[in-house]
């Protein structure tokens, strides 16, 4: 996610190069497991998509961000 302020960064901290939804309370990166498992619960709850078309689109995504794209999906 686009980070313009400090309260985006993980633990609010503009140092952090993650976002707060992919860390935890003290900035440091979730597992891949945790991203994907709610941003695909994110997808079908907001997005009325089925389970394996979230879980498709958010494998996709997650191949393109810094933290994960040399990491393999589930």
């Amino acid at each position: 996610m686009p980070m313009g302020e400090d309260k985006q960064h993980g633990a609010c901290d503009p140092k952090n190069p993650f976002c707060v939804f992919c860390t935890d309370e003290k900035g440091r990166l979730k597992t891949r497991e945790q991203i994907s498992t709610g941003m695909a619960a994110f997808f079908m709850r907001k997005k009325r998509m089925d389970a394996d078309v979230a879980e498709k689109f958010v494998d996709d995504y997650l191949k393109k961000m810094p933290a994960w794209k040399k990491k393999k999906g589930k």
